[in-house]
């Protein structure tokens, strides 16, 4: 056989074990580091690429940029909805609208958002307006624009869609039309063009925009979602009567904007005022103002011509609203319906809780609809109390632990905050009753004209976060096809409209 000759793979045979465990670690670390600094099972990690609450690059918009409006409406979001260049039937509500809000991001709030505020809370900033007046021009224009443009982004749009919705709701201050007066300290003529360049997003996708102005000059309810925390200066006080008024020149040139063939498809509908709070103002006060915007509206579009003008019902019945009924020309009326700012209704078991939905709040849309017409429900969610970070105001504590205000109430003896808001410990019972109460709402609200879920996500809050809920578990992948009504399943009322006809 001769002599054996020398195998030139021996060296490699020798030490591929070697060679093999050194390729495995370097596959490990590549796989591994990122792991550890994204934290994608962390439900309430800021960065988590899952729950899309991760804040983006920015996709800066370059100063002097102009957003064409594209002249394709072809687009629709999903078989239930109609494309944009076809009507949306707001006027019978034979189709609804299933939407989320944009909340925190052209208007800031704290609780959707806690790390814009956070470094400088220990400086009294608590709104956009103390933000703004303690940075500076400069540094809050580096701030608002980064944030402006990864907080919203055409993924946010993609997602939407996916979840089988149809509108998105975008709360503006008035800062981002410009002329501001001397004294406010609001960064202007940057967020509207972010505004339109996610109009476009939408416009791409099929989804219908409802711009909405979330805070007048002055604050129209002394909230920090208003811009300004504290005292109310519009309709009230020494310059209440000119904040108003400059109000309405925002609106006509919101209005104006808006009836442009270029939007009139993809932002067919304009929230007038959020929240205005017509408790602390006075209702005469806010319902005269109510049929001057209108006036002003109708005039800069042309009588039925134009976005679909929503009112908020200012926290009143809507037997405030009975006189727009006459000359209701493409109007809308919009409540806030929220469990958790409300004791009586936290302190009521789960199964009450559901009731309550079924039959308070879906015969309220029915009794509003055969009042004053098409109605709608811009805000609500599935918390069931006030614990989150910020909600009530920074470091201004929550009523569930009695830590709020007067601290009148406490929901009960050993009724504590903690874990509230850290969605892995959320049971699958407890899952399963938001669920039921996010079912049990849209089924009440779908006797209107439709419904937005307050917010599409925040940072911290994730009974606050469509997105997250979804994530979750508590809120159904497809906003179309989410099963039998949960009232009707109950045996509360099927059709709360035909109840409320026939009295």
């Amino acid at each position: 056989m001769g002599v054996p000759q020398k195998d030139e793979r021996s060296c490699f045979c020798r030490h591929r074990c070697i060679i093999l465990l050194l390729i495995f670690l370097v596959i490990a670390a590549t796989v591994a580091v990122p792991l550890v600094l994204l934290r994608p099972w962390d439900k309430n990690n800021k960065n988590n690429p899952i729950t899309g609450s991760a804040r983006a690059e920015p996709n800066l918009i370059a100063p002097g940029t102009t957003i064409t409006p594209s002249t394709d409406n072809s687009a629709q979001p999903n078989s239930y909805t109609p494309p944009l260049n076809q009507p949306f039937d707001y006027a019978n509500g034979t189709i609804k609208m299933r939407g989320v809000n944009l909340g925190g991001w052209l208007v800031l709030e704290p609780f959707i958002t806690p790390s814009l505020f956070d470094p400088y809370v220990k400086h009294g900033v608590v709104d956009e307006w103390t933000l703004c007046e303690y940075l500076g021009p400069d540094a809050s224009r580096k701030l608002l624009e980064d944030h402006y443009a990864s907080w919203v982004t055409e993924d946010t749009i993609v997602q939407v869609k996916k979840l089988g919705l149809n509108h998105v709701r975008v709360p503006i201050g008035f800062w981002a039309m410009g002329n501001l007066i001397q004294g406010e300290p609001y960064i202007t003529n940057i967020s509207w063009n972010y505004l339109l360049r996610t109009i476009e997003w939408a416009r791409k996708y099929g989804i219908r925009v409802m711009v909405e102005l979330h805070g007048a000059p002055g604050s129209q309810n002394g909230w920090n979602h208003s811009g300004r925390l504290g005292h109310i200066r519009w309709l009230n006080g020494t310059d209440g009567a000119s904040n108003a008024e400059r109000t309405l020149s925002y609106l006509r040139q919101m209005a104006t904007f808006f009836s442009n063939p270029a939007y009139t498809h993809v932002s067919p509908v304009m929230g007038i005022l959020n929240e205005p709070a017509g408790f602390l103002i006075g209702g005469e006060a806010v319902v005269n103002w109510y049929k001057q915007a209108v006036v002003a509206v109708r005039q800069a579009t042309e009588p039925g011509k134009g976005p679909w003008a929503v009112l908020h019902d200012a926290f009143f019945s809507i037997d405030a609203f009975g006189g727009f009924k006459a000359q209701n020309d493409r109007l809308m009326i919009d409540s806030h319906l929220y469990i958790m700012f409300t004791e009586e209704l936290m302190s009521l078991n789960q199964t009450a809780q559901l009731k309550f939905v079924c039959q308070s709040w879906g015969s309220l849309i029915a009794t509003s609809i055969k009042a004053f017409g098409p109605t709608m429900v811009g805000e609500f969610s599935v918390a069931v109390n006030d614990c989150s970070a910020y909600l009530n105001g920074i470091n201004a504590g929550a009523r569930w632990d009695g830590n709020f205000g007067n601290k009148t109430y406490r929901h009960s003896p050993d009724s504590t905050c903690d874990g509230k808001n850290d969605a892995s410990t959320y049971s699958y019972e407890y899952k399963a009753f938001l669920k039921q109460l996010f079912l049990a709402q849209l089924e009440a609200y779908e006797q209107g004209a439709g419904w937005f879920y307050w917010n599409f996500k925040t940072e911290t809050n994730p009974l606050w976060s469509y997105f997250d809920g979804v994530e979750g578990g508590w809120l159904p992948e497809d906003a179309n096809n989410r099963g039998p009504g949960y009232c009707t399943s109950i045996g509360y009322p099927v059709n709360l409209r035909q109840v409320v006809d026939q009295e």
